[in-house]
């Protein structure tokens, strides 16, 4: 074998040999990337922050109503002033007694029919009062402002009746109330409900004795709600009256 000479040069220190034509070397990495000066804090190192990936942490963990109505108003404004103003008339309307009666929900039944007849009946009245009235202020007067003085107290007594009726037939379920306004019944009943104080004794005589048997119709819960509520006492107070 040859042995090398100690001053021949190591492979490792030869060029190397030049690429074949067409070949070239790729571009070397480029240099890291420096950091800017606003990154820096007051004690020279590098300030980490959060990347803002677009959601908010707004203690979303809490799933109460409130929470999650406000982030739906939020993303749909209409939700804040249709569905508000929504439940806030209804909620008005069932603190007035404006909701659950029975005038109230088949309201639509009362047609221009029933509004002319209690105009015709109104003017008749008030043709009858004309042509009595002249005689009987002569003959009496002091005691006809006593009779009118009572008459209206009886009417507002009539009033609020018809108004405890009315509330108690509107709570009742919904298969009552059905068979109610389809029955000979509710004709009378919407008559009267049309201007209860211009019924006259004959008519409420007969819606009251109406009303008392419908009301016998009633499921034993209710009868007991009923007579503990204070409604009970004007509706025996009308049995006594119109009930003989």
């Amino acid at each position: 074998m040859v042995e090398h000479d100690e001053e021949t040069p190591e492979l490792s220190d030869l060029p190397l040999p030049p690429l074949p034509p067409g070949i070239s070397l790729p571009p070397p990495p480029p240099p890291p990337s420096l950091v800017e000066d606003s990154d820096f804090d007051d004690n020279g190192k590098v300030s980490e922050e959060p990347e803002a990936d677009g959601y908010e942490d707004d203690d979303s963990g809490s799933t109460d109503f409130q929470s999650q109505w406000e982030k739906r108003r939020t993303s749909d404004p209409n939700l804040a002033s249709d569905s508000k103003d929504s439940m806030y008339g209804h909620i008005d309307r069932i603190a007035t007694g404006e909701v659950g009666t029975l005038l109230d929900r088949f309201s639509d039944r009362f047609g221009s029919e029933l509004d002319r007849e209690i105009i015709v009946l109104r003017k008749q009245q008030q043709q009858d009062i004309r042509s009595v009235k002249p005689t009987v202020e002569l003959i009496a007067g002091p005691t006809l402002e006593i009779d009118e003085g009572m008459d209206e107290t009886k009417s507002d007594d009539f009033i609020e009746f018809f108004d405890v009726v009315n509330n108690l037939l509107g709570d009742m379920p919904e298969d009552f109330i059905n068979r109610f306004v389809k029955s000979e019944s509710f004709v009378l009943f919407e008559s009267v409900g049309a201007d209860p104080g211009a019924t006259d004794e004959d008519t409420r005589r007969a819606f009251f004795v109406m009303i008392n048997a419908e009301l016998g119709e009633l499921p034993e819960d209710k009868i007991n709600e009923f007579v503990e509520s204070p409604g009970f006492e004007m509706f025996t107070r009308m049995g006594e009256k119109y009930g003989g």
